[in-house]
């Protein structure tokens, strides 16, 4: 009689655990994935404001250059073909200089160093190859 008495308490203590853990876990389940959500907000936060930033640096740039070109011209005692030849030249040039910026942005190598994931992938790696000291 004892024994079954024991045996009935032993389960549920066990019962009351497992049901404290099960709560337990699914809690901890909900904060890991507010903080995951919250994460996400805060990147697509950040890369709005880069991109606004990006895009009104380029339009400071384009209009330093507009009113560059424009100063060059009016002040150099060129004729016109050689003024010609020189925004050729000056044009074909800043095509170039954005193309190769464009290109080394886009780059999938440039996008995994600066977004962490390389680190995040040698850590990774590293914990397969050497076991955690407990």
């Amino acid at each position: 009689m004892f024994n079954l008495l024991f045996k009935g308490i032993l389960s549920f203590v066990a019962v009351k655990l497992l049901t404290n853990y099960r709560h337990l876990s699914i809690r901890l389940l909900k904060i890991e994935a507010a903080k995951s959500y919250l994460h996400g907000i805060r990147m697509a936060r950040l890369a709005t404001l880069s991109l606004l930033r990006a895009e009104i640096e380029m339009g400071l740039i384009g209009i330093g250059i507009l009113l560059f070109h424009a100063g060059l011209f009016i002040l150099l005692p060129w004729t016109v073909k050689a003024k010609a030849i020189l925004g050729i030249f000056l044009g074909l040039s800043y095509v170039t200089i954005g193309c190769v910026a464009i290109y080394a942005s886009l780059s999938e190598k440039t996008w995994i160093e600066q977004s962490g994931a390389a680190a995040m992938l040698k850590e990774a790696a590293g914990s397969i190859n050497k076991p955690e000291a407990r």
